[in-house]
Parts: C-alpha cells; sequence; structure tokens
C-alpha cells in the first residue's frame, strides 16, 4: 500500500513535538533482530567511513535495521511536491508549500454565519501563534513530511546498497528513483526555493517565513547519502544523474545566499541558525563546494554557537521554548551535524574542542542528561536524546559508561538502531577528540585516498556494548515491541 505525498497522511490529531507511530518492521532481510522505523530530526554518517565497508559483526543488527528501513521507507515513495491538494500562492505547484504548525485560527473577525472550509479559514481568518501546539491543518500539505521521508529513504537505501558490496542495488535503484522525482523530472521536481515555507495564515499572511528553512534540514542526511554512493562508485548514480542533482543543488544554494528569508534563518541566534549552518554545508558538499562547507561550518562554531551555550551547557535560547527538553535536543542535534560535516570536510579541524563560556558539545549533552522532561509534560523522550548520545560517546568516548548506563536505564535497544552503525565507540570503536587544542581554522579538504584520516590519534577504548545476535559478552538490552519514536518533525 502507498500513501502519497508521506506515510503520516491522514493523522488529525498532533499533540506534541514527538510523534508515535506504531508500525513494526517485520521484513527485515536478515535473522538479526530490527529496530522499529525511528525518524531522527538529523543525521549525517561520515561517509567516507561507511564507503570503506569495514564493519565488525557486532554491528550486525544496526546492518538489519537499516536494510529493514530502507524497505518500508521505499514502499511508501517515490515522494513529490506536486502531490498537494492545493496550489501555493504563486499558483506554481512545483513550489514546496508547508504551514506554520504553531499558528491557529482566530475567526472572530469574519462574522461568518455558515462553516469555513480549510481554504476559507487560512485565508480569511485572523491567526496567532500556540508555540510548541501543533495545528493539525498543517497536515493537509505534506510537502514537509514528504521532504523528511525522501531524505530517509535516501539515506538508507545509500547506505544498504553499500551494505550489498556490489556497484549496482535495488536500494541505489531506489535512491536515483527518489532523487529524480523530487528535484530533476520536469512534471514533479520542485522549485529551487522555499518562497511559501511555514507561510502565516490570514488576510495578511500568505507568504513563507524564515522558519521554513527547517522544513529542509534533512538535506544532511541526502548529502551523506549521495557522497557514499560516489565514494563506493555506485553504477547506478551515473554522471547524469550526479550532474543534474548539482546543477538543481546550485540554484537552491543561490536561493538561500540571497534571499531575505533565507538571511533571517541564517543569522538567528538559536537553533534556525544552527541548523541553516548544516542545511547550506550539506549543499556545498553536494555541489563540490569543500570549501564553502568548511567556511559554513567553521564559522558557525566561531560565531552563532559562542552564543549558544552557558558554562554548565545550558541552551537558554531553547530552554526558553515551551518544550525546552525537545529544543534543546533539536538544536544539539544541529551543533553535532555541524561538527560532523566540518570534520569530513577538514580533517585536521577540532569542532569537537570548539568552547562557549568553556563549554563544549559534550557539556551540553551531560547538562541535558540531568534534565528530567516530565516536569515540562514532555514524553517518550528517549529518541530524542539517544542520537546525541551516541554521537558525543563516538567522539569523547564513554570510559566511565554513563552514556551506555543511562540508554540501557531507559530500556532503549541502542545496540540494533541503525545509529549504532556509525556511532562508535558505543560499538567498540576508538575516539576521535583531543581536549584542549583550539579548533582548527585551516583548510583542508578531506583527500578521496583517507577514508578513515581524522588529524588526531585514535584512544582505544573499552568495548561497553555489543548486539546480542553475535558477541559473547554484551550488556543486557530490553527491546520495545512496536513502539516507533519520531523525534524533531515539527520545529519552528
Amino acid at each position: 500500500m502507498r500513501i502519497p505525498s508521506g506515510f503520516w497522511a491522514g493523522k488529525g490529531v498532533f499533540s506534541s513535538t514527538i510523534f508515535s507511530l506504531c508500525i513494526f518492521l517485520s521484513n527485515a532481510r536478515s535473522a538479526v533482530a530490527s529496530n522499529p522505523f525511528t525518524q531522527y530530526a538529523l543525521q549525517f554518517p561520515d561517509p567516507a567511513d561507511i564507503a570503506t565497508r569495514k564493519f565488525p559483526a557486532n554491528l550486525a543488527g544496526a546492518e538489519a535495521t537499516i536494510v529493514s528501513w530502507a524497505e518500508q521507507m521505499s514502499s511508501f515513495g517515490p515522494w513529490t511536491v506536486t502531490d498537494k491538494p492545493v496550489l501555493p500562492p504563486g499558483g506554481d505547484k512545483h513550489d514546496y508549500m508547508s504551514w506554520a504548525p504553531y499558528h491557529w485560527p482566530d475567526c472572530s473577525n469574519v462574522h461568518n454565519t455558515t462553516v469555513l472550509n480549510l481554504a476559507e479559514t487560512w485565508t480569511k481568518c485572523n491567526y496567532v501563534v500556540r508555540d510548541g501546539e501543533v495545528n493539525p491543518d498543517r497536515n493537509a500539505i505534506q510537502d514537509f513530511q514528504s521532504f523528511f521521508n525522501l531524505s530517509d529513504a535516501v539515506l538508507y537505501n545509500s547506505i544498504a546498497a553499500t551494505l550489498q558490496n556490489t556497484s549496482s542495488s535495488i536500494y541505489s535503484q531506489n535512491v536515483v528513483k527518489f532523487i529524480t522525482t523530487w528535484f530533476l523530472d520536469g512534471d514533479t521536481a520542485m522549485n529551487p526555493n522555499l518562497n511559501f515555507g511555514q507561510m502565516d495564515g490570514g488576510p495578511h499572511g500568505q507568504v513563507g517565513s524564515f522558519t521554513g528553512i527547517l522544513d529542509l534540514r534533512g538535506f544532511a542526511k541526502i548529502a551523506s547519502g549521495i557522497l557514499i554512493l560516489r565514494r563506493t562508485g555506485n553504477t547506478d548514480w551515473t554522471s547524469a544523474v550526479d550532474t543534474q542533482f548539482v546543477t538543481w543543488c546550485n540554484k537552491y544554494i543561490s536561493w538561500l545566499e540571497t534571499a531575505q528569508l533565507a538571511h533571517a534563518a541564517a543569522t538567528a541566534p538559536n537553533n534556525h541558525g544552527t541548523i541553516f549552518v548544516s542545511q547550506l554545508a550539506s549543499l556545498k558538499l553536494i555541489v563540490h563546494d569543500t570549501a564553502g562547507a568548511v567556511n559554513w561550518t567553521q564559522n558557525y562554531f566561531t560565531g552563532t554557537f559562542q552564543g549558544q551555550l552557558t558554562k554548565n551547557g545550558e541552551q537558554p535560547l531553547e530552554a526558553a521554548r515551551t518544550a525546552p527538553w525537545h529544543y534543546r535536543n533539536f538544536n544539539l542535534g544541529g551543533m553535532i551535524t555541524n561538527a560532523r560535516l566540518l570534520t569530513y570536510a577538514n580533517r585536521i579541524s577540532r569542532p569537537w574542542n570548539a568552547t562557549a563560556k568553556g563549554a563544549t558539545i559534550q557539556t551540553a549533552l551531560n547538562f541535558l542528561m540531568t534534565i528530567d522532561p516530565s516536569k515540562t509534560g514532555e514524553t517518550n523522550t528517549t529518541a530524542e536524546i539517544y542520537p546525541n548520545i551516541a554521537a558525543v560517546a563516538s567522539v569523547y568516548g564513554d570510559p566511565q559508561g554513563k552514556y551506555v548506563d543511562y540508554m540501557n536505564t531507559a530500556k532503549f535497544p541502542y545496540a540494533d538502531d541503525a545509529t549504532f552503525l556509525w556511532d562508535q565507540p558505543l560499538a567498540g570503536g576508538v575516539v576521535h577528540v583531543t581536549v584542549n587544542q583550539p579548533l582548527a581554522s585551516s583548510v583542508v579538504p578531506v583527500a578521496a585516498t583517507q577514508p578513515s584520516a581524522s588529524g588526531v590519534v585514535p584512544v582505544a577504548v573499552n568495548q561497553p556494548v555489543a548486539s546480542g545476535a553475535r558477541s559473547a559478552k554484551v550488556h543486557p538490552l530490553w527491546f520495545i515491541s512496536s513502539l516507533v519514536l519520531v523525534s524533531g518533525l515539527l520545529c519552528i
């Protein structure tokens, strides 16, 4: 069964920024357990590391999950902006369009005597902001969710293709189909702009907002997937497709670098500024502008990042929101993604050592782990913090086992999660950070012949966790039978 435009289609009630979807992935191609699908807000697995295809046996659970997720996502694609039931204000169905999620109608100004339909409500009623409360009307237009699904499908199918250890597979063919449909096919392609992203409603609205830039944060996943296919010499990802995609991305980059809406996002001091950099740097890598990716991420850590943390790791701008646990995690995920992008683009850089008032990315995570999300009414939070914990542990290590203990206490089956494939040392990998060293500023693009170069001396760590499927010595793991946690989908 295919649900056009996104597989959350038809859901009428969204009461929080975390969605729960009970779809269990039963079609794994391995006897090893696979986790239920989880839609993470931000990910950029290092393409050079994935392209080595050097995965130890204790990652079998993560591999099975990735293949299962790739197949699950593919069953719902392809996606296109032309599927939406209404035309954008400009009259071109190829324009991306979404409605601001926290805007609610106040129709007292209309004085209507009959029930207003959705279009009348959106254009005639005044709108007010209720921070953290998602208006279900937003889901009448699925462009934002469709792109999220597209980005996950591209990432997991690209990795699944690499796991096949062949130059061509159904997974890489899926990637080509999805990219072609959304970006390249003249009948279905998206115009390279976000003029109507997270539009304001009301008689004086119908224009996009700078917050709409967040809608395409999945470009970090897409960039990782495409770079993986390039580095592995995948024959399905042809030079013709690559050239067309680069052309589209260059046009969108031009919009991001010149549009007033984009400028407002780029200069925002909070998560908007963080994730603008993640998106643009990812696009720079796609179009072979490594120096541009380095420049944007480097400037983030010497600029915006400096105002985002206090000494103890608190994020005041995110803590002020009505869902502070979510927004702390969301911005932290952006910080981590920017660090990964910079590390990939410049192997001698030290973004993980960057400090703001003495605090690092790790400090921000450690502070967040002390906060009880239930005190602000936030539930189902493990899927939000898990990728941040895994990423931090993969860089700074977990010598005292506090990150593993946190996940075990939360009963999260992390050893079979997709991120376990690239987040070491939780799976017995190495630490890639050297403390008390300044953030490198020189631009040295990564060499294609050095897929594992890190610029620091790796420090071996213990192997606190292994998948129960193939390891003789493991920590106890608990499994969630069918709950799918979706993190960071609607954020402004």
